[in-house]
């Protein structure tokens, strides 16, 4: 053999062994990530025991897993999992969620779960915590698998970690909304838009709306520019019944005008097997919750509540929104019957559906 070749044969013999040991000793960062399971409304709390078990925790399912506005039975805001390091580490697939909530005592130098957090906000991190106390959040994205995100929720100091909860807890929730919406408009539209029934919508009530295939009409009023529509499915029965009439006070928008409204339908249209069966707002047992929104431009009254089938054992939860259209105002409401089931999810789909309706464009 030629010296040159000999030459030739000890580089490439050397890149071989180079590479070998690369590929052994890091074989980690030559993995692709998986895509992240779970469902949308589910936060996974990472946190030392001892948080979790302390005020902080209780702090945690205060905020987080709060009642949902309104269901007939009580269901939380988010559904909270909680998991140490140690159970994080021991079960590899529980890194594979989508989101997560890592909550930390900076202040503690033995701490798990204050020792990733650091390591994961590096220096510069660490030096705005110590410099500025309001600087207890901070978002990231696919650390273990593709899809993920994750709210580091921390202070310096157990009482501080425990007044970030509840101050962070408005934009935490709506970060963990804005990442669950893909979810939430995939499952909603899963068979796509009926284009030709959001056509006919728009034609009543003067606004344009992305109506989802599985929705037929249960019943329509064209003298009284309503539609009640229905989709049924294994678990539930979901309503939407839209109305347009004439805007000319501010009275219209009222709870008092928007229960008038929706006690006359129930009355006239909804009812059940029973003799003497129709639907009413029942708000002696739990109250109508009132809010004002925008939607898409349009100012809008949203009201919220359950409804009960008077002499029948039927009820459930419903939205109602009094949308001001220029010289129009639109009624739409949203109500779920899935007896035995969870019913958030549910209603979440029928706001998504609201979410769409928008301006006529000129």
């Amino acid at each position: 053999m030629s010296k040159s070749l000999q030459i030739i044969n000890f580089f490439i013999l050397t890149y071989i062994l180079l590479l070998s040991a690369c590929l052994s000793s890091d074989n980690s960062s030559f993995k692709v990530k998986s895509s992240a399971l779970g469902v949308m409304n589910e936060i996974i709390i990472i946190s030392d025991q001892d948080i979790w078990d302390g005020p902080v925790g209780d702090s945690i399912r205060y905020f987080f897993g709060g009642a949902y506005p309104i269901t007939p039975q009580p269901e939380p805001i988010f559904d909270l999992r909680h998991f140490t390091i140690s159970e994080l580490e021991n079960r590899p697939l529980r890194k594979e969620l989508r989101t997560y909530m890592i909550v930390s005592d900076l202040a503690d130098s033995s701490s798990e779960t204050a020792i990733m957090t650091r390591n994961d906000l590096g220096n510069n991190g660490i030096q705005k915590t110590i410099n500025d106390l309001t600087f207890n959040t901070s978002i990231g994205k696919n650390k273990w698998a593709n899809g993920q995100i994750l709210i580091y929720l921390f202070a310096n100091g157990f009482d501080r970690l425990a007044s970030a909860v509840g101050s962070n807890f408005p934009s935490i929730s709506t970060r963990v909304r804005s990442h669950d919406d893909l979810q939430l408009t995939q499952s909603t539209y899963a068979r796509g838009t009926n284009k030709g029934l959001s056509s006919k919508l728009s034609e009543i009530i003067g606004c344009s709306i992305e109506l989802p295939i599985g929705y037929i009409v249960a019943k329509e009023m064209p003298d009284e520019n309503m539609i009640w529509l229905r989709r049924d499915t294994k678990n539930a029965t979901l309503n939407l019944v839209l109305h347009k009439e004439n805007y000319t006070e501010k009275v219209q928008t009222t709870k008092a005008n928007m229960k008038r409204l929706r006690n006359d339908f129930g009355k006239r249209f909804v009812s059940s097997a029973g003799a003497n069966t129709y639907m009413l707002i029942n708000d002696v047992d739990l109250p109508i919750l009132e809010y004002t929104k925008d939607i898409n431009g349009l100012y809008t009254k949203e009201f919220r509540g359950i409804w009960e089938m008077n002499n029948d054992f039927m009820g459930g939860p419903f939205i109602t929104y009094l949308i001001v259209n220029g010289k129009d105002l639109i009624y739409v409401d949203a109500f779920v019957w899935a007896p035995g089931k969870d019913k958030r999810d549910f209603m979440q789909q029928l706001e998504k559906i609201v979410s769409s309706l928008n301006k006529e464009s000129d």
